[in-house]
This record gives structure tokens, sequence and C-alpha cells, in this order.
């Protein structure tokens, strides 16, 4: 049986340079060993595919997987170059909301799949982080913004900071990736809702019967108040 992590051993590096998270975001998923299928949730914004394709690449996948509501061109430009040296790869685009339970009725399993900077965006995120569960065998890869632990007297906690008053979401965002969003009363996911701690990840994905089997913080490149957590997990029935 696997000796799962707790983020009392993980490991913890410093860097105010976010190049090097990308970087690290695309070993991440290069470390998962034996993965011939790859699927992303989210993962156009800005990127336009980065941490799925480049990975796809190194590790010689066979499908890649891209679920996302706000397709770009850039990607299917990337995807090309991909199939220059992995002619035979078989890549798929899912124009999909993937916060709908039922899409995960209809995926194909994968053997790992990503969910870089999107937890924090979902208004039912257990009820995501399950579905991807269901229909992931070997690894699933989380990479994000998390609040500090030591902004809770309690562990495993979390924050629903999108209702929090401007001042103080003001005082969070210094040096963040946190943007000034319009006020909202309502649920909306287009903006940051959440501020997970690393524990509380960790924890609701035990839950699920996951185990964080790598783990690095990543502190002083959002600021004060949060680390950037990049996590990987396995079942836990994993040997």
């Amino acid at each position: 049986m696997t000796d799962f992590l707790t983020t009392n051993n993980l490991a913890h590096t410093a860097t105010t340079d976010y190049g090097s998270v990308m970087r690290k975001k695309v070993d991440l998923v290069c470390s998962c060993a034996a993965s011939i299928s790859i699927r992303e949730f989210g993962g156009l914004y800005l990127v336009h595919g980065k941490y799925l394709l480049e990975p796809a690449l190194a590790l010689g996948a066979k499908f890649a997987s891209m679920i996302d509501v706000t397709p770009v061109p850039q990607f299917w430009s990337k995807v090309e170059e991909l199939r220059r040296t992995l002619p035979n790869i078989d890549v798929e685009f899912l124009n999909a909301d993937f916060r709908n339970p039922s899409v995960y009725n209809v995926l194909n399993p994968v053997d790992t799949s990503l969910l870089f900077e999107v937890v924090l965006h979902q208004q039912n995120y257990v009820s995501v982080l399950e579905g991807v569960c269901r229909t992931t065998r070997r690894y699933v890869c989380i990479a994000q913004p998390c609040l500090k632990e030591e902004k809770f007297s309690l562990p495993n906690s979390a924050s629903l900071l999108q209702f929090w008053p401007e001042d103080l979401k003001d005082e969070f965002r210094q040096n963040s990736f946190c943007p000034k969003e319009p006020r909202t009363d309502r649920f909306d996911t287009r903006y940051w809702m959440w501020g997970h701690t690393t524990s509380h990840l960790i924890s609701v994905m035990g839950g699920l019967g996951w185990g964080c089997d790598y783990g690095e913080i990543v502190a002083d490149v959002c600021g004060p108040n949060w680390d950037y957590s990049l996590l990987r997990f396995r079942p836990r029935d994993a040997l």
C-alpha cells in the first residue's frame, strides 16, 4: 500500500518567477509514468493547451483530450505542431461545461487528468472532482493558488471568498493572481470563488479515495497570503 503524503511532508520551495511555476506544472504531468492518455479540464485560457500537449509529447501519449467552453484557434496550431512528432496521436476537443455532472457519463476513462487553476472557480467543486476521479485510472494532477494554512485556526479549511467584504478581498489580492472583479451577490463561476488550503484539497481527494503521492508548495509567487500548490494524486489502493 502506498504511503500517501500530507501537508507535513510536501516539498516546500519559493520563487517570484511564475515562468518557473509553469515549468513545474508541465513537469508534474510528465511525472505521471505510463500515461498514454491525458485529459485536461479547462486548459485553454491564455496557455492554449500547453499543459496537455507538452506532456503528451514527452510521454508519447496516444490520446489527448481537452474539455473547455472557450475554443481558441491557437490550440489546433499547437496540435499540428505535436502531430509532426506524434503523427498518430488522437486529439479530442469537447466544447462542454465540465460542471455538468452528465458530462462524465460520456467520457472514456484516461490515465491522467489535469485540473490547473480551475477548481477554485467551481460552485460545486467536490462534484467536479468526483466526476474527474471516476473517469481517471492512474493520476489526477491539481495545481492552483491555495490560502496559506496559517490563515485558519482549523485544518482542512476553505473559504468562499467571492462574497468577502471588498476591503478584505483587496488585502488578499496583493501580488496574487486574483484580479479585481465586479461585485456579485450570486454565485458566478467566471470569477474566483474559493480560497482552498492545500490540506483541504488533499482531504477532499482523500474522501474520494485518492491520496497525494507527490506535492510541492511554492511560496512567494502569489503574494504574502497564498501558496502555489502542485499536487499529484493516485487511487488509495494503488500499489
